[in-house]
């Protein structure tokens, strides 16, 4: 048997322990590391939002739509200032 098989082993009988000896600690226990990585997942993604707003607004980016209102709807292509729309290396036309 080897070191890491052992440890595991340890490890699943020491948690299997926590839970049968303490069932209402143990649920705490797991509904706050959820909470908390719940909280950090929403973190994340308000930073890498901002990131890339902030990204898009330093380079120019407008919304692909003519003369519709303001900012980018889902869907709508968005190209940086002076940026080519067809993709052909032909010029915007408007």
């Amino acid at each position: 048997m080897s070191v890491g098989r052992l440890i595991g082993i340890v490890v699943v009988v020491l948690v299997l322990f926590a839970i049968v000896s303490d069932p209402q600690d143990s649920a705490a226990s797991v509904r706050d590391g959820v909470s908390n990585a719940g909280s950090a997942g929403t973190q994340i993604t308000v930073f890498l939002s901002n990131v890339v707003n902030d990204l898009a607004t330093t380079t120019g980016a407008r919304s692909g739509r003519s003369g519709s209102g303001s900012g980018s709807e889902i869907g709508d292509p968005v190209y940086p200032d002076g940026g080519v729309e067809t993709g052909d290396g032909s010029a915007p036309t408007s």
